[in-house]
């Protein structure tokens, strides 16, 4: 799945993407900033490059992530790092848990995975890896998108590009023949209109309510 460069607006695969940016990205300034690639683990065909100051927090990629492709109903969410979990709201839980206030630099350093999970009944889950880091300025918006992937194309059964995604089909196992319908035949789905949600460029899409991020 190729995705768009947020600085040039050329087109590249997901690998092509991360040798690409490195020719936009030179040290200019006296901010140290992390490059990372996030995508989702079961559904990698949606992903996203982003630059962050090495100073922010976990809670900020947190917010983040829930602005462009997750939140719905303001589900618990985890970071993983190593063996260590980091919640987004730790007193919630029945064991003591960490926190998300601890700053990247403390825990991350090029070449790092670490794995983040939002709501833990219907879970999206997504890998994140540290690609690179630079000496840079800090934007007005602590978080940078630097590229993110082109929308799936997903066509109804007849033909046309769906809109709609039915969510009692998609949870049935009807997932490639009769959950994803154009506007013609969302009228007429037989599941009804009130059990529809949009299709966007997310891997939430279809689950739970999520009916798309700030960005879209």
């Amino acid at each position: 799945m190729k995705g768009k460069c947020h600085i040039c607006n050329g087109i590249y695969t997901k690998v092509g993407m991360e040798r690409h940016l490195k020719k936009h990205l030179k040290d200019d300034g006296d901010s140290k900033l992390y490059q990372i690639r996030v995508d989702a683990i079961y559904h990698p065909e949606y992903w996203l490059y982003i630059e962050i100051p090495a100073d922010a927090n976990l809670k900020e990629i947190d917010k983040f992530l829930r602005d462009i492709w997750l939140e719905c109903c303001d589900h618990l969410s985890a970071f993983k790092i190593g063996d260590i979990e980091y919640h987004s709201l730790p007193n919630a839980l029945p064991d003591a848990k960490r926190g998300m206030c601890y700053r990247l630099y403390r825990l991350l350093s090029v070449g790092m995975e670490f794995y983040y999970i939002y709501d833990f009944g219907d879970s999206t889950e997504l890998r994140l890896k540290v690609v690179g880091e630079r000496m840079g300025k800090k934007g007005k918006e602590n978080i940078r998108i630097l590229a993110r992937n082109e929308p799936p194309e997903i066509r109804c059964a007849c033909g046309e590009k769906a809109k709609w995604v039915c969510t009692f089909c998609l949870y049935c196992g009807n997932y490639s023949k009769n959950a994803w319908l154009c506007d013609e035949c969302a009228n007429k789905h037989q599941s009804g209109e009130h059990i529809l949600l949009p299709v966007v460029n997310s891997p939430r899409c279809g689950v739970c309510g999520y009916k798309g991020g700030k960005y879209d």
